[in-house]
């Protein structure tokens, strides 16, 4: 009788430790959660702030006639950070006409493995040479058919830190409007 009341006190205080240690543990664990969620909330607000600030910054380029885009450089990525309602308008099929879905997103999420690519060797030289760069680049039209897109991109440093890359798209041409010159230039 002495041994089982004795494997009875051992048990409870087991359970207890192990009650006690989950309880602690759920506070702490609810207690972070709630701070993510603030985290969350105060990063998302800011990011739209970001956002508001960008329009703010490009309202130049709100109605203007041709699609116009800025990226800002980031390490090696180039990052959507601005784009005009005709950019919208004219390619937006490519991203359910919310702009949203291309901001705060580099070139491989928004274009995928290979568009991204060459994307982003293009944004890189023209964010390292300071040159203008006329390219003639690969798209789909509303319709899924293949059209190019006569574009220029140029660059920008702001407060001495950050390089910002802009692009416009001059032009779109139908595939079987693109003269020799032009399918010399497609990569």
């Amino acid at each position: 009788m002495f041994i089982v009341s004795n494997l009875e006190k051992k048990h409870k205080v087991i359970t207890y430790v192990s009650l006690l240690f989950l309880t602690v543990s759920t506070y702490f664990l609810r207690t972070e959660n709630q701070k993510i969620k603030i985290d969350f909330t105060t990063l998302k607000e800011r990011n739209e702030s970001l956002t508001r600030n960008m329009v703010i910054f490009n309202r130049n380029y709100e109605n203007f006639p041709q699609p116009v885009w800025q990226k800002i450089k980031q390490g090696n990525e180039f990052i959507m950070k601005y784009v005009n309602p005709e950019y919208v308008n004219r390619i937006g099929h490519l991203f359910n006409y919310d702009k949203y879905e291309q901001i705060g997103k580099n070139n491989f999420e928004n274009f995928g493995p290979i568009y991204g690519q060459k994307y982003n060797e293009k944004d890189m030289s023209v964010s390292i040479t300071g040159k203008e760069l006329e390219t003639i680049e690969e798209t789909i039209d509303k319709d899924g058919k293949l059209i190019y897109v006569k574009s220029i991109k140029w660059r920008d440093i702001n407060d001495n830190k950050d390089t910002l890359v802009y692009g416009m798209i001059k032009e779109f041409i139908m595939p079987e409007d693109i003269n020799f010159e032009d399918k010399k230039s497609l990569h």
